[in-house]
């Protein structure tokens, strides 16, 4: 099912016939793995649509990290590259479930207004009084964080179907998604390289095996198995 050609069939320039080229699966495969996605939402074709892509784009990240001889910097940001990818596949996946069965955040104010006093000293300190008015109004969704989702799901187990250690991991690997903003640092040493390595993308790979070919999520496992690699693999980048 997968291609076995090797990497240096990319290289341009020295690239055989298409029939001969490494390539991922297709799209359509991809699609056709998220069946157990509820397509009655707004915007689900796109979701499915993105969700093909991103599994087109792991499956290139995997090779890379297997196949090519590179920089211990380079490796690091295609682990970063990874885990962001992976994050947003479960992010997009964990919102159709939490909206089907009916476990999305909802609300029924919308802020009107919002008044400020004057600086006023309070025990010492200047400080400020902020009022805020609502207005009352039918319930509606409302946005969920990725931290959201995965507490909605560590409380239903069985919308998965999968171990439960899967989601205080999440929440670890979580906090490297969000090291998409370089600016965020917290002292010297707090920096990409010293962040990502081997064992953040074999336990991000495993994770996203594990809940893919999750029976609640597709009736066709095989078409990730280029992830199972991360439940064996051994070693160091």
């Amino acid at each position: 099912m997968y291609s076995t050609l090797p990497f240096e069939t990319l290289i341009m320039g020295k690239e055989p016939s298409p029939a001969n080229r490494w390539y991922p699966l297709s799209i359509s495969t991809y699609k056709s793995a998220f069946n157990k996605l509820n397509m009655s939402f707004e915007n689900s074709r796109a979701l499915k649509s993105n969700l093909a892509y991103s599994l087109q784009y792991l499956e290139f990240l995997e090779k890379e990290l297997s196949e090519l001889k590179i920089s211990d910097v380079i490796y690091v940001m295609l682990v970063k590259t990874y885990v962001i990818t992976a994050m947003s596949v479960l992010e997009g996946l964990f919102s159709n479930i939490v909206k089907s069965n009916g476990w999305w955040k909802m609300d029924d104010k919308v802020e009107l207004v919002t008044f400020q006093s004057n600086d006023k000293i309070f025990e010492g300190k200047r400080c400020i009084i902020k009022s805020e008015i609502y207005e009352k109004v039918e319930k509606y969704p409302c946005q969920m964080t990725l931290d959201e989702l995965i507490t909605r799901l560590d409380n239903h187990h069985d919308a998965l179907q999968v171990n439960h250690l899967v989601y205080p991991a999440l929440r670890r690997l979580k906090e490297f998604r969000n090291r998409i903003h370089l600016q965020k640092n917290e002292f010297e040493t707090d920096h990409d390289y010293n962040a990502f390595d081997y064992r953040v993308k074999q336990e991000m790979g495993s994770i996203l095996y594990e809940i893919l070919t999750s029976p609640m999520v597709t009736d066709y496992p095989q078409y990730f198995e280029f992830l199972k690699t991360n439940e064996t693999a051994s070693g160091n980048g």
